[in-house]
């Protein structure tokens, strides 16, 4: 069956519209569960216990008074049988509501807790449906989701091992800067798990470059990001770090401040060095006509795919329009719109995506204007971007991989980037939007691995939750938004 063909169908269904569905597509929504075949006869014995509904609903009224005003713990027997009558019929009479006539099969059918599902689904990825057949479109949405859930044991193995090692460490004595806390370690296990790998291997890299990596700070914050996006790169782990060192040291000939140098060089990590001078001489002329940019809203539009003056220009497109929209002026929206500026999407829909995106995650994020601006530089349409977030909510959860309710969409988030069903997954499931400098060719082919987006979740997302769980118990956090 086309998918096309299954979604007209269920919408019929969902509609309460008679539909004209063969005693093939019959035989595979209910073989599936997807709908459920109701006879003439059952719709009958419904229809009669559904007319006997509201005197059924006064008498067990009158009775519940009756019982009220007599002492008492429990309601009479009576009264009880009743109201179990009552439930039934009410359940009845939602089915009645829900039937739809099918003329070739010469039956009812009504949809299942599945089948709406399933609609959803269909609805969600519509315009990916042409050509597409309706058991194919089935068969890559489960490949995706089962995707998610091993990509979270990949990252609850890896997690093991850095507990381990950290805890090995607070054995032997071994301190330098603060530890990392069990938040932490998910965050890093849940990058590094996009990488498939043997977890062991992925332990052992962020290892590595956490202890061998010259960071010029002890600070926590700035290991974490910089040993997470070092270990999730391809390549000889010490050119990576060697590379990583130059490039944080260059950055201070270009007006990057300490603070900021780790972020900003791991934001940068996975370019050529003969890639470096392009992208400081942007830094430079970015930094020259808007002084107050911080590294961070540098190296995102220094890194974009467009030139210096129409960055700009869009990063001033975008602050205007979230200026319209209520946004006030500060450095998480100046953060947002950086991102949507250094976004490949069109000049006129960035505001309108980011909007769509804050109006989801209102009461998710705190702030939420890095995160919005995050989702709606997706590829996706911004309603597919959500469905994939929630995807990953779901496969966090009920892998109860977290320790904190906060934590769920914080992961999810850094889980969700360049994840998607159907074949429309980003490159290499990380490349972050507008990752590729405009350089001439050949150098211009995109780079397997951008963790400019792993240094975004990190300075904007992940460090003010972190600072918030290290200053607030734990029992202050409730169900996650989208649980």
């Amino acid at each position: 069956m086309d998918s096309g063909r299954a979604r007209a169908l269920l919408q019929a269904v969902q509609d309460r519209q008679p539909i004209d569905m063969s005693p093939d597509e019959r035989r595979l929504f209910v073989d599936q569960g997807i709908l459920s075949p109701v006879g003439t006869a059952t719709r009958d014995q419904w229809l009669t216990a559904v007319a006997s509904l509201p005197a059924l609903r006064d008498r067990v009224r009158e009775l519940s008074r009756q019982a009220l005003a007599a002492p008492g713990p429990t309601a009479p027997p009576e009264l009880q049988q009743m109201i179990r009558e009552l439930e039934e019929i009410a359940g009845q009479k939602t089915s009645v509501d829900s039937l739809v006539w099918n003329g070739p099969t010469q039956e009812y059918v009504k949809p299942t807790l599945l089948g709406r599902s399933v609609l959803e689904d269909l609805s969600t990825w519509q315009k990916h449906l042409e050509g597409r057949s309706f058991e194919q479109f089935q068969q890559d949405l489960s490949t995706y989701r089962g995707g998610l859930f091993e990509t979270i044991q990949r990252a609850d193995l890896t997690y093991r091992g850095l507990v381990l090692t950290e805890q090995m460490r607070a054995d032997n004595d071994v301190t330098f800067g603060d530890p990392f806390t069990t938040v932490d370690l998910r965050f890093a296990s849940i990058i590094l798990a996009k990488r498939s790998l043997d977890p062991s291997l992925l332990a052992q890299s962020f290892e590595f470059f956490n202890m061998a990596v010259n960071w010029g700070s002890w600070n926590k914050e700035d290991r974490l990001v910089g040993s997470t996006v070092l270990a999730s790169l391809p390549g000889n782990l010490q050119t990576v770090r060697t590379d990583f060192e130059r490039l944080r040291i260059a950055l201070e000939s270009h007006g990057i401040l300490p603070e900021d140098r780790i972020f900003a060089a791991a934001a940068m990590a996975d370019l050529d060095p003969s890639w470096w001078d392009l992208v400081f001489s942007r830094i430079d002329e970015i930094h020259r006509r808007r002084p107050p940019l911080n590294a961070i809203l540098l190296s995102a539009l220094a890194r974009s795919s467009y030139s210096v003056d129409e960055a700009l220009a869009r990063f001033d497109a975008a602050l205007a329009g979230m200026a319209t929209r209520g946004y006030k002026d500060g450095l998480v929206v100046e953060a947002a719109a950086s991102i949507l500026a250094s976004a490949p999407i069109e000049a006129g829909a960035m505001v309108d995506r980011f909007a769509f995106m804050a109006s989801h995650l209102a009461g998710v994020f705190d702030p939420p204007h890095a995160p919005s601006a995050m989702l709606a530089a997706s590829p996706l349409e911004p309603f597919e971007a959500i469905d994939v977030f929630r995807d990953c909510i779901s496969a966090i959860t009920r892998r109860n991989f977290f320790e904190l309710t906060l934590e769920i969409e914080n992961l999810a988030l850094v889980m969700c980037y360049g994840v998607a069903p159907l074949g429309l997954g980003y490159l290499a499931a990380n490349l972050p939007p507008g990752a590729i400098p405009p350089i001439p060719a050949p150098l211009a082919a995109v780079p397997l691995y951008g963790p400019s987006w792993y240094a975004w979740h990190t300075y904007w997302v992940y460090r003010p939750l972190g600072r918030y769980i290290a200053t607030h118990p734990v029992h202050v956090h409730t169900i996650a938004a989208f649980g």
